[in-house]
C-alpha cells in the first residue's frame, strides 16, 4: 500500500487551478497506467498531489465516474475500472456505428493538408511495421494511429459524434488492443491505411466509408479472436 501512497504524489509537478484541471490530471493518471485497475483513488491524497481542496477532487471523481473511468463502491471508494473484453465488444460496436459514417462525411470536405498530413502518418505506420515490437515502437504506433483517425472524424463535420468517439478511444482498453498486435496485424492495417487515404484522395464517400468498416471489423477480429494473447479481465 506503501508504494501506491507514493505514486499518488507524483500525478502533476504544477498545482491544478480549476476543477477542469484536476479532472485532466486524474484522468491522465489513469490513462497513462499510473493507477492499475481496480486501484482505489483516495480524496486526500490526490488533493495533496495536486494542490487543491478535496472538493474540486470529489467532483473530478463524479465526472469521471459519469464518464465510465471509474467507479463508487459504497462504503469502500472510487476505484480505477477494471476493463472486460465485453467492454472491448461494446467500443468496437459503437465504432463500427459511428466512425465509417463520418470517415465517408470526410471524403467529401477534408483539407489537402489534412490529407498531406494522414499521408505522412501513413508512411511512418509502415515505417513502424519494419522495426522490431518494442513499447517504444508500439507508443509511436499508437500515437500516429491515434492521430489518424482523428483527423478524419474531426473533417466528419459532427463534433457531439466526434466528442463521442474520442472519448470512448481515450480508455486505457484502447493502448491494451493495440498490444495485442501481431506484426501480421500491424503490417495489415498500414496498408489499410494507405486505402483510407487513397479512397479520400478521390473523394469517394463510399469507398471511404467501406475501408473504414473493413479496417475496424480487421482490429476487431485481431483482439477478439485471439484467446492465447493477453487479456484484460474476463
Amino acid at each position: 500500500m506503501a508504494s501506491k501512497l507514493t505514486t499518488l504524489h507524483t500525478i502533476k509537478d504544477e498545482p491544478a487551478r480549476s476543477p477542469d484541471d484536476v479532472y485532466a490530471a486524474i484522468k491522465d493518471a489513469v490513462t497513462s497506467g499510473q493507477y492499475g485497475a481496480g486501484e482505489y483513488l483516495r480524496e486526500e491524497q490526490l488533493a495533496k498531489s495536486l494542490g487543491v481542496s478535496r472538493t474540486p477532487v470529489r467532483e473530478a471523481l463524479r465526472r469521471l465516474d459519469a464518464d465510465g473511468w471509474v467507479e463508487t463502491r459504497p462504503n469502500y471508494g472510487v476505484r480505477v475500472k477494471a476493463w472486460t473484453l465485453q467492454d472491448a465488444r461494446e467500443i468496437f460496436e459503437a465504432r463500427l456505428l459511428v466512425e465509417p459514417y463520418l470517415a465517408g462525411r470526410a471524403a467529401l470536405s477534408i483539407g489537402v493538408s489534412d490529407i498531406e498530413r494522414l499521408q505522412t502518418l501513413a508512411d511512418a505506420m509502415l515505417e513502424i511495421t519494419h522495426r522490431p515490437s518494442t513499447p517504444e515502437s508500439s507508443e509511436a504506433w499508437f500515437s500516429a494511429n491515434a492521430e489518424f483517425h482523428a483527423i478524419i472524424t474531426a473533417a466528419g463535420n459532427n463534433s457531439r459524434l466526434d466528442r463521442s468517439l474520442r472519448s470512448m478511444k481515450e480508455t486505457p482498453l484502447i493502448k491494451w488492443t493495440f498490444g495485442t498486435y501481431s506484426d501480421d496485424d500491424r503490417a495489415r492495417s498500414a496498408r489499410q491505411h494507405f486505402e483510407i487515404v487513397c479512397a479520400l484522395k478521390q473523394r469517394n464517400a463510399a469507398w471511404t466509408e467501406a475501408a473504414m468498416r473493413c479496417h475496424i471489423l480487421a482490429a476487431e477480429n485481431a483482439v477478439l479472436d485471439r484467446p492465447n494473447r493477453g487479456q484484460p479481465t474476463p
